[in-house]
């Protein structure tokens, strides 16, 4: 699905006066405006299609549970605690996620040996090759998606949305 220009724009977002013109390096045809506009529906199509697609990964994982185990195989022996704070959710939320997760055979909690109090996630077998598998599709996925890109455009793309994921600012 791409996502166009010409899509009708969010009330008061499209217009140059807004941004103040054109991008200062007359490097693109539209304004600032429009291009941030084509960013925030191309994020919108994004977390769609990867909603969507992660159904055909596992029938069983939705966003959520993938987004934890995810951040999970990432970070291994997180606290649920910091766990939720990870991914921006309350703690009550990941509590129930987690339970489920655990529930399905995707995760184990052990005592913290540091914290006796505490508990560590730890990710099943089951559940690193879910992860496995997924990061397979997912790179197939993109690969086939920008298999007519040149290695310049791949390499660009990947320094500017790893760029914009650095920047400081609300996540």
């Amino acid at each position: 699905m791409a996502v166009s220009r010409s899509l009708p724009s969010t009330p008061g977002v499209g217009t140059e006066a807004a941004a103040g013109g054109a991008a200062p390096d007359g490097a693109g045809s539209g304004s600032r405006d429009d291009d941030i506009a084509v960013i925030l529906r191309a994020i919108v199509a994004v977390a769609k299609r990867t909603r969507s697609e992660l159904r055909d990964l596992h029938p069983d994982i939705g966003y959520v549970d993938y987004t934890l185990l995810y951040v999970l195989g990432e970070n291994p022996d997180l606290r649920a605690v910091d766990l939720a704070e990870i991914v921006a959710i309350d703690k009550s939320t990941a509590s129930r996620q987690l339970a489920g997760l655990e529930r399905r055979g995707l995760l184990r909690r052990e005592p913290d040996p540091d914290r006796p109090r505490s508990r560590r996630l730890l990710l099943t077998d089951q559940a690193r090759a879910i992860l496995v598998t997924a990061d397979e599709r997912w790179r197939s996925r993109v690969a086939s998606r920008t298999r007519d890109w040149t290695a310049a455009d791949l390499h660009s793309f990947a320094q500017l949305i790893d760029r914009y994921m650095a920047a400081d600012g609300p996540s």
